[in-house]
C-alpha cells in the first residue's frame, strides 16, 4: 500500500529488505528498499466541469476527480487536519473536505478579469477528525457539486479560470475556463404566428454570435422562407429571397458540427454544396427527423414548445409548386433578440 504521511511526501513499501534475524529496534527504522516520491507521480487529479458557458444565476456543476495512476493501493490524508481513526475506501466517493485540502485550506482557484483573487477568500477547515481515503490500483474517486453554492461570484456575468490544488498544493488539476452569460433567445414573426428559437450556445457559439449580430442589425427583417420541402425542411434568411444571398460583408464561418440531432425544430445552417465552410446568414428549420444530416451541417438553435410547432407545421404545409417555392409569400417579419425569461435551475 502506498501511504501519503504528509503533503510533502508518500511512501511506496516495495516489501521488506531480507536479512539476518536480529533483536528488535528501540526505535522504528524505515525498510531500506523503502522509496519516497512526489505526490504527483502517483496521483493525479482532474476538473470535469458539467458545461464551460452557463446562464446568468444558473448552478455550475463541476466533478473533482482523484485517480490512483500505480498499481498498488494509495492512502491520501488532508493536510493538516486531524487524522481519523477510520479510511473511507475506495467507492465512498471523495469526501468534500479532500477538495478543500489545497493551501490554507482552499478549495478552488478562481480568477476573474476584475477579481483575481476571488476564490482565495473560501476557506473551509474541518474542525473534526478527516479519516483518509484509500483508492485502489489504478482507482478513481470523485465528488461532483454546484460550486457556486461555495463561490457565489460566479452566478454573475463573466469570464472566469478556476484551478484546483488540493493536499496542500502538492498536486495540480488543469485549469479551465467558464463562461457566465445571459442568455439570449430569438422571437422569428412570421405570416403564420411567432416561433421561439432557442439559442446552443455551447454547442455552436460562433454561429449563436452571427445570428444574434444579423437579428439585432434587422437583416432579417421582411426576408422570406424561400423554399419548402414537405416533411423535410424549410429554408430562410436570404435577402435576394433566391438561394444567392449572403451576408453583406461577405463573412463566412466554419463549421461547428455538434451532437444535436437534426429531428422536429432543429435549426441548422445552410451551406454551398461540397463547402463546409460557407455558412453565412441562410438558415433551416427541420419539419421532421433527418439523420443523415447529423454531423454534417452545424446546428445552433432549436424551435421549442406548442405554439411555436404549431406556427412551424403550418410554414411547412404551405402549397409549393414544382420547385418548392411557396405560391404564396412567408414573410420573416422581423427577429428579435430577448433575454431567456429566468427559471430557478435546482440542483440536479
Amino acid at each position: 500500500m502506498i501511504v501519503l504521511a504528509n503533503w510533502l511526501a508518500l511512501f511506496l513499501v516495495l516489501g521488506l529488505a531480507q536479512t539476518e534475524p536480529s533483536p528488535p529496534p528501540v526505535e522504528a527504522v524505515p525498510p531500506e528498499d523503502q522509496v519516497e516520491e512526489p505526490i504527483s507521480n502517483v496521483v493525479r487529479v482532474k476538473l470535469r466541469p458539467d458545461k464551460t458557458i452557463i446562464p446568468v444565476g444558473s448552478p455550475v456543476f463541476v466533478e473533482f476527480v482523484v485517480q490512483n495512476k500505480t498499481g498498488s493501493a494509495v492512502t491520501l490524508a488532508v493536510p493538516g487536519a486531524i487524522k481519523g481513526k477510520e479510511t473511507f475506501e475506495h467507492g465512498m466517493g471523495l469526501p468534500l473536505e479532500h477538495v478543500f485540502s489545497g493551501v490554507s485550506f482552499r478549495g478552488l482557484e478562481i480568477a476573474a478579469e476584475n477579481n483575481p483573487e476571488m476564490g482565495h477568500r473560501i476557506t473551509r477547515k474541518p474542525q473534526y477528525p478527516v479519516p483518509p481515503i484509500t483508492l485502489a490500483p489504478y482507482g478513481t474517486v470523485g465528488l461532483r457539486f454546484d460550486v457556486a453554492r461555495f463561490y457565489p461570484g460566479l452566478h454573475q456575468s463573466g469570464t472566469y479560470e478556476i484551478a484546483w490544488s488540493p493536499y496542500a498544493g502538492a498536486v495540480e488539476a488543469e485549469p479551465f475556463l467558464i463562461n457566465v452569460i445571459a442568455f439570449k433567445q430569438a422571437v422569428i414573426e412570421t405570416d403564420h404566428g411567432n416561433m421561439i428559437m432557442t439559442l446552443l450556445y455551447e454547442e455552436a457559439p460562433r454561429h449563436v454570435e452571427n445570428f444574434i449580430e444579423l437579428a439585432k442589425d434587422r437583416f432579417y427583417n421582411n426576408t422570406t422562407f424561400h423554399l419548402i420541402y414537405a416533411n423535410q425542411f424549410i429554408l430562410g434568411g436570404d435577402p435576394k429571397g433566391d438561394g444567392t444571398g449572403k451576408r453583406p460583408d461577405g463573412v463566412t464561418l466554419p463549421p461547428e458540427f455538434n451532437a444535436t440531432p437534426f429531428d422536429l425544430g432543429t435549426v441548422g445552417m445552410a451551406l454551398i454544396q461540397g463547402d463546409p465552410n460557407s455558412g453565412s446568414c441562410q438558415f433551416f428549420i427541420c419539419l421532421g427527423r433527418q439523420p443523415g444530416w447529423d454531423g454534417r451541417y452545424t446546428a445552433f438553435g432549436k424551435i421549442q414548445g406548442p405554439e411555436s410547432l404549431e406556427t412551424l407545421r403550418k410554414i411547412g404545409e404551405s402549397p409549393t409548386d414544382e420547385t418548392h417555392h411557396p405560391k404564396e409569400k412567408v414573410r420573416i417579419k422581423s427577429i428579435s433578440i430577448t433575454d431567456v425569461p429566468f427559471v430557478s435551475r435546482n440542483a440536479e
